[in-house]
């Protein structure tokens, strides 16, 4: 059963100008602090981006218009596309730039988190002692990803799967406050986080919906966990990844939130928890990180998992090459090209409807479409399904 809840406090003032950049989240003491001076560099990588990122459009949309033209003889050849796309002088740089931009956003975040980091490896410490009821279940048996052992993700420093010692968050950390930097300069809205997008798309779906056991899978830093134990308190949370570092910081994240959640270190593809556990299972970005068929299976295991009557909703970019022009397919590929993104053209191929009627949903208890945040800034695709009688008995 979820343990005692501690007093959660969402009216609490960001600490420093840092933190108002990280509007979205729950401020914790997980955050760092930065120095005046780390601000300030901060600062300049977030206008740096936003910027490069405003530039980068704009070009992308003069090249299409200009490959798309009436009697071009290249529309719809992709590698033509690419060759048109990345010989202009102008996109060439602010490739440079968004490149650029990404290392320097790590180093100035890896800057403060270095400062900080005996604070952070104390509150993991503490962690086990706070009366809030959560958990981590770390374990040395779970299958990783050989591709994942080296990768790192939009150039983060050492990968998800850096692992520094038994008291290493590193990892975590550099995930959150790096996400939502990127985020920001990427023009994404900052009132709603993609947890409180679910969830309110849920309870618009299904107003009455209670669910007592709930399942996040690939759950990083644990952000999108979090949001779960306060919308639904009486729910158990449970939350599964396959990174040791990252499931540090998310458990004494949560503890220091106040909230209970249970932290385990579990592969997407054979989750360890009986049939029929849950009636809630999530996911957030976590499709684009996957290969074709570790989608497949986390979308095999939500099935299986899920009792009657639950629910699934796996929310991801609405990413889809089908969609898109050549020249805007050629600037999306940028990102598993240069800035580390393993599964970006499997997404963008992606068949969510199909994949979760191949799982074993019925096709009428299906719904993947785009689902807006509250500010409109972009939507997220949300992938759900629900889980009926007949669906157990075909």
């Amino acid at each position: 059963m979820p343990g005692k809840r501690a007093h959660h406090d969402q009216t609490q003032k960001p600490r420093n100008v840092w933190e108002c950049l990280m509007a979205r989240n729950t401020q914790h003491e997980m955050l760092t602090s930065p120095s005046s001076r780390i601000r300030a560099r901060q600062r300049f990588v977030l206008a740096l981006k936003r910027n490069g990122e405003q530039l980068r459009r704009q070009l992308v949309e003069s090249v299409d218009t200009r490959f798309s033209a009436p009697g071009n003889d290249a529309e719809g050849n992709f590698q033509q596309a690419v060759s048109k796309l990345y010989s202009e002088d102008a996109y060439r740089a602010v490739c440079l730039v968004k490149r650029a931009g990404q290392e320097m956003m790590w180093n100035t975040i890896g800057d403060a988190i270095d400062v900080e980091l005996p604070r952070l490896k104390g509150l993991l410490e503490d962690a086990g002692k706070r009366d809030v009821g959560g958990s981590l279940n770390l374990r040395d048996d779970v299958s990783l990803p050989e591709e994942w052992t080296t990768a790192r993700v939009h150039l983060q420093p050492g990968g998800y799967l850096r692992d520094d010692g038994d008291q290493d968050v590193v990892a975590g950390a550099l995930y959150e406050e790096g996400g939502a930097l990127y985020s920001r300069g990427q023009g994404v809205g900052t009132k709603e986080s993609k947890a409180e997008c679910i969830i309110r798309f849920l309870k618009g779906w299904k107003p009455d919906f209670q669910p007592r056991r709930i399942l996040d899978i690939g759950c990083s830093a644990g952000a999108s966990s979090v949001p779960y134990a306060i919308a639904f308190p009486e729910a158990e949370v449970h939350a599964i990844d396959i990174g040791k570092g990252l499931l540090r910081y998310a458990h004494a994240r949560a503890q220091s939130i106040g909230v209970p959640v249970h932290f385990h270190e579990m592969n997407a593809e054979q989750i360890d928890f009986p049939d029929e556990s849950f009636d809630l299972v999530v996911s957030h970005n976590a499709m684009h990180e996957m290969a074709s068929f570790t989608q497949q299976a986390m979308f095999n295991e939500s099935f299986r998992l899920l009792r009657r009557g639950g629910v699934c909703i796996h929310q991801d970019l609405p990413l889809k090459f089908a969609e898109m022009s050549p020249v805007r397919q050629a600037d999306i590929m940028f990102d598993e090209w240069y800035n580390g993104e393993l599964h970006w053209s499997d997404y963008a191929g992606t068949d969510c409807q199909a994949g979760l009627e191949a799982a074993g949903f019925d096709q009428a208890n299906i719904d993947c479409k785009p689902f807006p945040l509250l500010d409109e800034t972009m939507s997220w695709l949300l992938a759900a399904a629900e889980k009926t009688v007949s669906d157990e008995m075909s």
